[in-house]
């Protein structure tokens, strides 16, 4: 079964309401032994029309020779048969070869010629009955070779289809036969008996060139559609490798459009934000009044803001484009994080909090690492956690860590008693563009919480330091944001990775089920091979019929019309296993009972999205179904 798909190289992009199905009208391919069979009567058929000319000429010289036992009107009888007989040749041929189902009715048109082949055959048969009686022994031999010559000639010239080659065999010496049998004398009955093991080593030799007919054809045939599977392939290999050219360009011009605009936010922006703030401060110095200075600390504030927006954006850029150096040399741990204290201690202070500074005495006074990265991921944590706490405190805290392999890395950790964070926010807190719940929450309250970089620039900071970071968190408890890093560059590797795995296993992204196999096997299993492609083919007729339905039900905004029509589309796709299909039929039937037909309307397009990727999934399993 071929059918005509669509060329688009996007096969999930969502079609406009008005496109037709991608799936186009389906025509079933036969199977190869009727593809065969029609071979053979095309081949049947061919092979018996450049003789038509040669068997009047032999009946008039075999007619000839018994002129002298025969009448010579017999010849004109004989010929009249063939005549008739040539006729109806005549007429099998033009019929099969107008057939519109010629290839289906092959062996009903093969059926016919036999039948044909008969009338052919008693020709020679009632040649016999005239000419042989009163002919001399001499002539009766010479006939008898005839017959032989002619059903040898008719096994080759008709092997595709053994009832024919029967047929003519039979009618044409059968009266012969008769003939000699009627004698009674031993020497006509041995030249009949000669004549039966003849026929029957003939009829032998026939079925073997017919099975190597078949052979052939069904060669032929095989090797068709492996030429015509490699062309697919090639074409579907070719059309891929300019898609991933055309998407190399895309991504090359994308990449420099990104790098551009950088650029401009690089020199552009970060200027103007520095002179605003600078202005600001001038601003609150030279205030008269109360609002006068809340407006200029306000825009201070603000310009603050949008410059650490521009310098994280710029970070995670050139952290995803792998661009980002470190600069790793020996420093104080404990140092810069007091440092980090003493900095930000004053933003605690205003908002009634405090700040305080929790170092282990047994921490390392060096360490080897990018000093400015680690104190901007600390800056990041201690800034959200006084930004995020309401009451209470923060607490920076830096302590040594046994590793099991016997090496010690540094812990840095920001505890606050702000109100923590759910399961679901803590999952998704180190994605991009994405905060926990109270950031939102504080945000709805009417301050910024920012675009949600920090914390993902921290995390893919901590990573190329080789370390780890992570959050424990209760909601109404608070949360504590800690990082861990080794004292040298490659140290404690193997827990690094080990910790990775376990606290943030791989996503396995698994592809959407379109097809359930298990219930194609069971059906195959119960409709047989040889019928499967043609259960296939009817359900995918009605699934588009069904599908033309839903589209002017939606189009009229009938709500009944596409309950029921979403109904039969989920029993007509459960049937032939298309589970993606069954699936946004059963969405809309859920939401059309739920009272909600906007959200029904709005699931009818991705239908066509569903039944184009169905369609090349279930053309894969079944490759007969393919064009």
């Amino acid at each position: 079964m071929t059918n005509s798909r669509p060329d688009s190289p996007d096969a999930t992009r969502e079609p406009a309401q008005e496109e037709a199905p991608a799936v186009g009208p389906i025509r079933r391919t036969l199977p190869v032994e009727t593809r065969i069979d029609a071979e053979q009567v095309k081949l049947l058929l061919s092979l018996g029309e450049a003789s038509r000319f040669t068997i009047f000429g032999g009946l008039i010289v075999v007619g000839a020779a018994f002129y002298e036992t025969a009448p010579i009107w017999s010849i004109a009888v004989v010929a009249s048969i063939q005549l008739i007989a040539q006729f109806l040749f005549d007429q099998v041929r033009a019929g099969f070869r107008a057939d519109p189902n010629a290839t289906l009715n092959a062996r009903k048109w093969a059926d016919r010629y036999a039948l044909v082949t008969i009338i052919s055959g008693s020709t020679w048969g009632v040649g016999a009955l005239l000419w042989l009686p009163g002919s001399s022994f001499a002539h009766e031999i010479f006939y008898m070779l005839v017959l032989a010559v002619l059903i040898m000639a008719t096994a080759i010239s008709r092997a595709n289809h053994l009832p024919a080659v029967i047929g003519y065999s039979l009618s044409a010496a059968l009266p012969a036969a008769a003939l000699l049998l009627w004698r009674a004398d031993m020497l006509s009955i041995a030249t009949v008996l000669l004549a039966a093991m003849f026929f029957a080593t003939v009829l032998g030799w026939t079925r073997r060139i017919n099975e190597g007919y078949r052979d052939a054809f069904r060669l032929r045939f095989e090797n068709a559609d492996l030429v015509e599977r490699m062309a697919r392939a090639h074409a579907a290999t070719e059309q891929r490798r300019r898609d991933a050219e055309d998407a190399e360009t895309r991504a090359l011009a994308a990449a420099q459009a990104k790098q551009e605009f950088l650029d401009i936010i690089s020199h552009e922006v970060r200027g103007p934000l520095d002179g605003l703030r600078n202005m600001a401060k001038y601003l609150a110095d030279e205030a008269t009044t109360e609002a006068q200075f809340k407006i200029a600390a306000s825009i201070e504030e603000t310009s603050q803001l949008l410059r650490r927006l521009v310098d994280d954006m710029l970070d995670f850029s050139e952290i995803e484009a792998h661009s980002l150096e470190l600069k790793p040399r020996s420093f104080n741990p404990v140092e810069l994080a007091a440092g980090i204290v003493r900095v930000t201690r004053h933003q605690a202070v205003d908002r009634g909090l405090s700040l305080e500074l929790d170092a282990s005495p047994e921490t390392p006074t060096q360490m080897n690492a990018d000093p400015d990265r680690v104190r901007q991921v600390l800056m990041n944590l201690v800034n959200n956690a006084i930004k995020f706490t309401y009451q209470g405190g923060v607490v920076l805290r830096v302590a040594p860590l046994k590793v099991p392999s016997g090496e010690t890395v540094l812990r840095f950790s920001v505890t606050d008693t702000g109100p923590g964070l759910s399961q679901d926010a803590q999952k998704r807190l180190f994605e991009a563009f994405t905060q926990g719940a109270d950031a939102r929450d504080f945000r709805f309250a009417g301050k910024a919480a920012g675009a949600g970089l920090g914390l993902p620039i921290s995390d893919r900071l901590i990573r190329m330091m080789g370390g780890h970071i992570g959050v424990d968190s209760t909601p109404g408890q608070g949360s504590s944001f800690w990082f861990l890093l080794p004292l040298e560059p490659g140290e404690a590797i193997d827990y690094f990775v080990s910790l990775r795995a376990e606290s943030r296993p791989a996503r396995e992204t698994r592809p959407e089920r379109l097809i359930d196999h298990d219930h194609l096997y069971a059906l195959e299993l119960r409709v047989g091979g040889h019928h499967i492609t043609d259960h296939l083919v009817a359900g995918l007729d009605r699934i588009l019929e069904i599908h033309r339905e839903i589209e002017r039900a939606r189009t009229v905004r009938d709500d009944d019309a596409l309950r029921r029509h979403a109904v039969d589309l989920k029993a007509a796709a459960s049937d032939i296993g298309l589970s993606a299909v069954a699936r946004v039929a059963s969405d809309i039937e859920t939401a059309l009972s739920q009272g909600e037909p906007d959200a029904a309307l709005g699931a009818v397009p991705r239908l066509q999205q569903k039944i184009t990727a169905t369609w090349r999934a279930l053309a894969k399993a079944y490759p007969s179904l393919a064009a």
